[in-house]
């Protein structure tokens, strides 16, 4: 039997109402939860956000601007020896009394035919035996090796595209300088001992001669001539300067041994007679000095006789 009475049981009731103030409690909680929620999230979002320091970016720092690369610049290439040779022209002049001939002043006189037939037949001969070095001396003084050597030179040089290098290495009485009018300003010693370059030494007369002047006697000619250093020097011309032929002018063979210390360094002697005192017991006796091992290139006779004009003979 259920009582509905309240005084009849009042701690039911009691109770019973304290329950239902808790469920209201319960149901306004439930009833306002939802709005507080949507107001903290609402809070929330408007607050800033905290970002922990760490991952903060930190911007990077900006690179610098890469340096314009520098223009490089090869070395200039220094031009050949040949070209480097300091350059300055004949001294050809009207030949005077007691001066020497040059055939280039006179194309049309015999001597200058008979120096190019020379000169043909010598180049010819070069090419077959692969020779470049040929002194040029005489049996005795005066027979005209410096004539010619420098007419010969002269010759060569006006073949074109050709390279001869005349040098005057009859240190006893240099006569190329005087012979050419031009000015020698140093000794072939310096340039045979190393002591002067063959840059500074020799010049260029146009782009097909060199010549190697002397300015005097050298009193040790015949030592510098033994020595190694001078058939280096040669050598150096040869390889770097790259001439057709190097013609050397040398003492008298009889007189001197200068060519006889000299002859290990040069491929054949081209040997003047003078029609005049030349004799055959002479140039017997030059081929005892020289010796069987240096080719003998030829003899040239110079001041031969006929019908009572000069002519040179090869």
């Amino acid at each position: 039997m259920a009582y509905h009475d309240k005084k009849l049981a009042p701690e039911w009731n009691e109770a019973a109402d304290m329950r239902d103030q808790d469920d209201g409690m319960d149901d306004d909680r439930t009833e306002n939860r939802p709005f507080r929620r949507k107001a903290a999230l609402i809070a929330e979002a408007r607050r800033p956000a905290m970002v922990e320091p760490e991952a903060v970016a930190t911007p990077a720092k900006a690179e610098p601007a890469p340096e314009p690369a520098k223009r490089q610049t090869l070395p200039m290439a220094l031009p050949e020896p040949w070209l480097r040779l300091r350059q300055t022209s004949l001294g050809l002049r009207l030949p005077q009394k007691g001066r020497m001939p040059l055939v280039n002043l006179f194309r049309a006189d015999p001597a200058a035919k008979a120096f190019d037939v020379m000169r043909t037949r010598l180049l010819q001969t070069l090419k077959a035996k692969g020779w470049t070095r040929i002194a040029i001396s005489a049996p005795t003084e005066g027979c005209g090796a410096t004539f010619t050597a420098v007419n010969l030179a002269l010759s060569m040089a006006r073949v074109p595209g050709s390279r001869t290098v005349l040098l005057d290495m009859n240190m006893r009485d240099p006569g190329i300088a005087a012979a050419l009018d031009m000015p020698a300003k140093d000794d072939m010693r310096g340039l045979l001992r190393r002591e002067t370059s063959y840059l500074d030494h020799l010049f260029r007369c146009g782009d097909t001669l060199a010549l190697g002047l002397g300015a005097g006697p050298v009193r040790d000619a015949s030592e510098l001539l033994h020595s190694q250093v001078a058939g280096e020097v040669l050598d150096e011309i040869q390889e770097e300067l790259k001439p057709d032929v190097i013609l050397c002018d040398m003492p008298a063979v009889l007189a001197h041994d200068d060519l006889a210390a000299f002859v290990g360094s040069v491929d054949g002697v081209l040997l003047v007679a003078d029609g005049t005192m030349t004799t055959s017991e002479h140039v017997r006796r030059c081929e005892q000095v020289l010796g069987v091992d240096v080719p003998l290139v030829g003899v040239v006779l110079n001041r031969g006789r006929e019908a009572g004009q000069e002519n040179y003979v090869v």
